[in-house]
């Protein structure tokens, strides 16, 4: 098992309010500049993120929400 797919496991796992910090944990790997050859692996993890329920749940109230506390640090 490679390790974007341990990853995507390992977040499946997580209570909804954690998959949301996952998510995002994730998208930041796959912005911050990775190897060409690792760069498509964590491309495919970042989809995969992208489809777990709480994604398809989450609102722009949510998210909201998620800035509010992040700007108020919390």
């Amino acid at each position: 098992m490679s390790t974007v797919d341990l990853i995507c496991e390992k977040a499946k796992a997580l209570p909804d309010s954690l998959q949301s910090e996952a998510l995002s944990f994730v998208e930041y790997l796959s912005r911050r500049g990775s190897a060409p050859d690792e760069s498509a692996e964590w491309q495919r993890l970042a989809r995969q993120t992208q489809a777990l329920p709480v994604v398809e749940r989450t609102t722009d109230a949510d998210i909201a929400t998620e800035i509010a506390a992040y700007r108020a640090g919390k």
